[in-house]
């Protein structure tokens, strides 16, 4: 139940069909509960999701969390407001992410594999913020919360990304001076793709929204602007020559360097990553 001096909560969840009815089932066993629960169907991307859900309703404190996604315990949501009301520099608070128990032997592959499928849960307060180089962090909107005043003072989400939305909106909340924070023993049970073509097809539309980002904030390129069909053709050919020496040379770019180990799969996400970049590159040029 909710305290008379805890701000009113209101719980966001972009769907594209049907009733998350796991999620919600979880969502009923908050001992902080929701004041104001919307559902968004049917709306893509869920940039425009998010913002049509918070336009939506009216509570101070706003949480996201995706549809396929399910709070760990009881006590997520509090534990995620919690700091939110003591430190008003704190601009989002986030959740582990964790597989589900059941997840079968592809998913927990990928997850040993894969950067951001999972993050162990902290047991103390670890600030994450999306600085340079790598501009990422360890939250996602699988699982996050924060003031709706911060929301509006950032204009909300780009409702125009395929992908990438919560970096993109993080980074300029950043840039506003907000830390980040996971919150320590929480976290929500979040599935990895099912199988490989559904890897493939997420991390092709990662590279596009990379791309999509830099086009609008080229302090985020890297060296990575295409600014001719030749540079274009210089960097897949870059790309290309790497797979297999990733393979057993993994390139982290959350922390640049390169270390030794056997990731195929990291390997090849990259690499269609790096693709989906050079077509996201062109595609917002013709836009």
């Amino acid at each position: 139940m909710n305290s008379a001096d805890t701000p009113q909560i209101a719980l966001v969840i972009p769907a594209l069909a049907g009733t998350p009815a796991a999620l919600l089932e979880s969502v009923r066993r908050q001992t902080l509960a929701p004041d104001e629960l919307v559902v968004v169907r049917g709306v893509r991307p869920n940039g425009r999701a998010r913002n049509q859900g918070v336009a939506q309703t009216s509570a101070p404190i706003l949480v996201f969390v995706d549809d396929d996604a399910v709070l760990g315990d009881a006590h997520v949501i509090a534990n995620l407001v919690a700091p939110l009301l003591a430190d008003p520099g704190i601009g989002v608070t986030g959740a582990s992410k964790l597989l589900p128990p059941n997840a079968p032997w592809f998913q927990r592959w990928v997850a040993r594999e894969v950067p951001r499928i999972e993050h162990p849960v902290v047991t103390q307060p670890l600030e994450t913020n999306p600085d340079p180089p790598s501009f990422y962090c360890e939250i996602t909107t699988t699982c996050c919360a924060m003031r709706r005043t911060v929301f509006a003072q950032a204009g909300g989400f780009d409702e125009t990304l395929v992908r990438g939305v919560d970096t993109e909106f993080f980074v300029r909340l950043r840039r506003l001076g907000y830390r980040f924070v996971l919150v320590p023993n929480t976290w929500a049970y979040h599935p990895a793709p099912a199988n490989l073509r559904a890897l493939l097809r997420k991390h092709f539309l990662y590279g596009v929204g990379h791309a999509q980002e830099v086009r609008r904030d080229p302090q985020r390129a890297r060296g990575r602007q295409l600014r001719t069909p030749l540079h274009a053709l210089a960097f897949i050919a870059f790309r290309t020559a790497i797979v297999l020496p990733n393979v057993f040379l993994p390139y982290s770019f959350a922390a640049p360097s390169w270390k030794p180990g056997f990731k195929p799969l990291k390997a090849l996400t990259s690499y269609v990553g790096a693709l989906g970049y050079v077509w996201g590159w062109y595609r917002a040029a013709a836009s």
